[in-house]
């Protein structure tokens, strides 16, 4: 049993009411820091081959885990789908990049901490995606697993998600990632297991049964067409992105990079219905709220 706040967040559909639970508790993020030793620093300063192919793997060294990355080519498309907090824009990227084709799992946790356990509440298998993660332990992961192998791993910008999202240069929008039948692509409230959860509430000292959708074990489902699984659905995903309202301007490499509380995640999660899973749709989250629907994944940039 945890002991945690429990924030609700209302949303309205039309025609219903979708109460959604998102369970935090609070930890600050200063408390986590990347401890790096001195094999871990010489690994850094090691000459890395170049990443090159259409699809690579990455290695977290001596462990035997890998981190499966898609090649996505600069281009460019048009952002949003004119949605409030969406308004359609030209984007232009003027990079290529690496995705990751999973979010991180459990299983690339333990292996970039040398750990047995993570912080993660569905903790079922290796396999389940890495959640309860706040912004700023994702930054730091991308750090660790950056010295471990020598590449540059980050968190994408919004703009970067969407465009792998909807399957990169000259791909067409659809309304999920890789088309439009959720239930193929991605993991929801539609089609995600319900698992009981008791809740003790710090103030009251009460328990509480909640009853929500759990993860499921990652790239289980179709992938889009550059064969990244999962961007509709199973958790949400942190950016790099503060938080910022968009306008129907044209931008290149777009990020919005000022220093706000809340950070913009995408994809929408298990709990989620299917309109917030919507490749378009787009949330801000206070950058310390760590909550079983919120997780990440990795990019590599191209220079």
């Amino acid at each position: 049993m945890h002991k945690f706040g429990i924030q609700m967040i209302k949303r309205t559909l039309v025609g219903t009411a979708s109460l959604v639970l998102l369970l935090f508790w609070g930890c600050s993020d200063e408390e986590y820091t990347v401890q790096t030793g001195a094999n871990e620093q010489a690994a850094q300063r090691q000459a890395v081959r170049p990443l090159v192919a259409e699809n690579e793997e990455v290695e977290v060294p001596g462990t035997g885990v890998s981190i499966k990355l898609v090649l996505v080519k600069a281009g460019s498309f048009v952002m949003g789908d004119g949605s409030q907090n969406a308004p359609r824009h030209n984007v232009r990227l003027t990079h290529d990049f690496y995705m990751a084709t999973t979010e991180v799992t459990q299983g690339m946790y333990k292996a970039v901490y040398d750990t047995s356990d993570t912080p993660s509440h569905f903790n079922y298998s290796d396999e389940h995606p890495l959640e309860h993660i706040s912004h700023g332990e994702a930054l730091r992961f991308c750090e660790r697993l950056s010295v471990l192998t020598g590449y540059h791993f980050e968190l994408p910008t919004e703009a970067q998600w969407e465009y792998a999202a909807y399957g990169g240069a000259g791909a067409s929008a659809t309304a999920y990632a890789g088309g439009g039948l959720l239930n193929v692509l991605g993991w929801y409230r539609g089609n995600s297991d319900t698992v009981g959860y008791v809740a003790t509430s710090e103030a009251t000292g009460r328990d509480t049964m909640l009853y929500i959708r759990r993860t499921s074990e990652v790239a289980r489902k179709a992938p889009n067409a550059l064969g990244i699984y999962d961007m509709s659905g199973n958790v949400r995903e942190w950016c790099a992105d503060s938080w910022s309202e968009l306008g129907s301007e044209a931008a290149t490499d777009p990020v919005c990079t000022t220093r706000t509380v809340d950070k913009v995640v995408r994809g929408g999660a298990c709990n989620d219905s299917a309109q917030y899973c919507r490749v378009a749709w787009r949330e801000a989250i206070p950058s310390g709220s760590r909550g079983f629907s919120i997780g990440f994944r990795v990019v590599v940039n191209v220079d």
